[in-house]
């Protein structure tokens, strides 16, 4: 097991290969692209094939002029045809940002008194318009979900009361904004879980793009756990796949929200880690502050990563076994957290996960600064997100 990135693959070499002829070109034929790079069309066609699946390109139809016979397929840059809204739902207020090629373009915050208040609606078409006036019209809108999302756009888990009064406040907070905008915008809206968007982003555009399997863990504000195979999202056919948070990893602990007992969440007394290293000192720590703590190398700081990697180690090791990825990326949002959590999570799997099965498994810290940003970006709807018959 490796904690560090090798050489790029050929086969992401010969990727890049194809995306540059798209430099100042708005689409290419096939043979066009067989022409530009010099690689035989079975090679150009294999390659775009894969980068289509991945969604970095999109196929569609082009008219020949001047010539009988079927339309001809193009292929376009997926960024090329325009930004994409995300929403992140945040106590009684959103997080909007405007996501293009090159990252996020633009951001605002607006106030959500209640979800039944119009005034937030036209705070959110206000920035659609301002936005679009002076860029191209957004394809869709992502609403990152703190909790898993099933292949129907639906929460995974369903409102029960073994699961929790906060659980709900947050299900009904966040499919409530979602009603409200397939209402009011006219273009989809869809509800993607924020570790499985995470997990794209690196996957399409950072540390995971020359991967064939990679798992991604989100840690520092909740743990979380994305997987992509094959350039796509898994998440299982009722959208759990991946949910280590509610592995149990002991047979005695605290009891958790989705009915278990001893889950890796109901571990650490609160869904924000850094709130939990703050109660070991006893007072408030802001990310700067814990950053600076491990940094330092604080005896403290420094273990509580460790022991934490640990716990997510016993938990992910069955996804490891079963899946065997060949890179699990690292939130970048550890920051200097990396190193020990890194660390303590190899030694971990290393424990817990058949020799053969980590041989070869790199660990890697996250490239991108705002890895579910970059999901929303490289997202593509399956026309699977409905909502069901009754609902507005």
């Amino acid at each position: 097991m490796t904690a560090h990135r090798g050489q790029r693959s050929s086969a992401a070499l010969l990727e890049s290969a194809i995306l540059d002829c798209f430099d100042g070109v708005t689409a290419l034929h096939r043979a066009e692209i067989v022409q530009r790079t010099g690689l035989s069309r079975t090679v150009v066609a294999s390659l775009l094939s894969v980068l289509t699946a991945r969604g970095v390109l999109l196929m569609t139809h082009v008219e020949r002029t001047g010539t009988p016979g079927r339309p001809a397929f193009a292929y376009q840059l997926r960024s090329a045809v325009g930004p994409v809204l995300l929403i992140r739902v945040s106590g009684s207020a959103l997080g909007l940002s405007l996501v293009g090629p090159g990252g996020v373009r633009d951001t605002a915050a607006v106030a959500v008194p209640s979800v039944a208040d119009s005034g937030w609606v036209d705070g959110v078409r206000e920035f659609m318009a301002k936005a679009e006036a002076a860029q191209a019209r957004t394809r869709h809108v992502v609403i990152s979900a703190p909790f898993p999302v099933n292949q129907a756009g639906e929460p995974a888990y369903p409102s029960s009361p073994a699961l929790g009064g906060s659980y709900d406040v947050l299900r009904q907070a966040v499919e409530g904004v979602r009603r409200r905008l397939v209402d009011a915008l006219d273009r989809p809206v869809l509800m993607v879980n924020d570790a499985q968007l995470a997990a794209l982003g690196e996957a399409s555009f950072g540390a995971a793009v020359d991967a064939r399997a990679s798992v991604h863990l989100s840690v520092r504000h909740g743990i979380g756990c994305g997987l992509v195979l094959g350039g796509q999202p898994f998440t299982g056919p009722d959208g759990t796949a991946g949910e280590i948070a509610h592995v149990r990893i002991t047979d005695t602990g605290p009891d958790c929200f989705c009915g278990g007992t001893g889950c890796l969440a109901t571990q650490f007394g609160t869904k924000d880690i850094d709130l939990a290293l703050a109660g070991l000192y006893g007072r408030p720590l802001t990310p700067a502050e814990a950053d600076a703590l491990v940094a330092a190398n604080d005896p403290r700081a420094v273990g509580y990563y460790r022991e934490v990697a640990l716990k997510v180690a016993r938990a992910l090791a069955g996804i490891v076994t079963v899946l065997t990825p060949d890179v699990i990326v690292l939130d970048a949002e550890l920051g200097p957290a990396h190193v020990p959590f890194a660390s303590s999570l190899a030694d971990g799997l290393a424990r817990y996960c058949p020799p053969l099965q980590v041989q070869g498994l790199r660990l890697l810290r996250g490239r991108l600064r705002d890895a579910q940003a970059a999901g929303a970006m490289a997202y593509r709807p399956t026309g699977e997100q409905r909502l069901p018959a009754g609902r507005p």
